[in-house]
């Protein structure tokens, strides 16, 4: 995954992250995983194994949250 990722999600004050653009994401194993706009992914949640919103605190995390 790259940093492109942060252009496709919005964080929001709870610490999760809703998508805005659709989002293919290739984790482990060459898995692919599509995220929806509009779906949003919690901290701890799993996705195929990977917490994703981890990765984009870690990442992209900055002054734009939600609001």
């Amino acid at each position: 995954m790259t940093s492109d990722l942060c252009e496709a999600f919005r964080r929001n004050f709870d610490g999760s992250w809703t998508c805005i653009k659709p989002s293919v994401l290739t984790v482990g194993g060459g898995q692919t995983v599509t995220i929806d706009v509009d779906q949003t992914v919690s901290p701890g949640e799993l996705l195929a194994g990977y917490d994703l919103a981890a990765y984009l605190e870690q990442t992209c995390a900055h002054s734009d949250t939600a609001g």
